[in-house]
């Protein structure tokens, strides 16, 4: 799919909610070990929640379906996380402010805006073992399809390719922010869970808009 409208971005977030949910058992075994095991059960809280809304409301611009999205990630998760994958929805939303149909330059802009929002509340640097490691190898892997490709799909296959990439790589390393800054050396060899959230969340929008 080269563009999407509102109707197609909405089914393609009921896929991603999906996706989320139904990953929520192995977010919480990943958070147990290296965490206080409520990463999943927050994102799976979070996505029912925009499940739920998504049933019953309609939006007339991608605008308005992501703004409702992130801030029902907000009001229904609370906590670190709940900010946070609320700030990917909001943050990026001026690159897609009276557009009616997003094409992947749009969307694009509209996640990096996302991405570069949440790097600068959640205060979180490459390395530190935290969703930014998803979330980093992602926009700059969309920002490289772009130069080829202009198709929504192949941009969020891009977005899904990086975040993956960064997912391994957090295996690597130390957590050095929250609280599985207290785990160290036990946490290696475990990929961050909100890596994993980033690369689900991605790979299901892929998933539903090429449905």
């Amino acid at each position: 799919m080269k563009r999407a409208d509102t109707a197609a971005l909405k089914a393609a977030m009921l896929v991603a909610a999906d996706a989320i949910i139904a990953a929520e058992p192995e977010l919480t075994r990943i958070d147990k070990v290296i965490g206080d095991g409520d990463h999943g059960i927050g994102m799976k809280t979070g996505f029912t929640a925009i499940r739920r809304q998504l049933e019953k409301t309609d939006y007339s611009t991608p605008y308005d379906l992501f703004h409702a999205c992130g801030l029902c990630l907000v009001k229904s998760m609370g906590g670190s996380s709940g900010v946070l994958f609320g700030t990917l929805l909001i943050g990026g939303l001026e690159a897609i402010r009276n557009k009616e149909i997003l094409d992947g330059g749009d969307m694009c802009s509209f996640l990096s805006g996302g991405i570069d929002a949440v790097v600068r509340r959640g205060k979180a640097k490459a390395g530190y073992k935290t969703m930014v490691d998803a979330l980093l190898p992602a926009k700059e892997d969309m920002q490289k399809a772009l130069k080829e490709t202009n198709d929504i799909d192949r941009i969020l296959s891009a977005g899904e390719a990086g975040a993956l990439r960064g997912v391994e790589e957090t295996k690597a390393m130390l957590p050095r922010l929250g609280r599985s800054k207290g785990f160290r050396e036990s946490a290696l060899g475990w990929p961050d869970p909100g890596a994993v959230s980033v690369s689900v969340l991605l790979g299901g929008l892929k998933k539903g808009l090429s449905e």
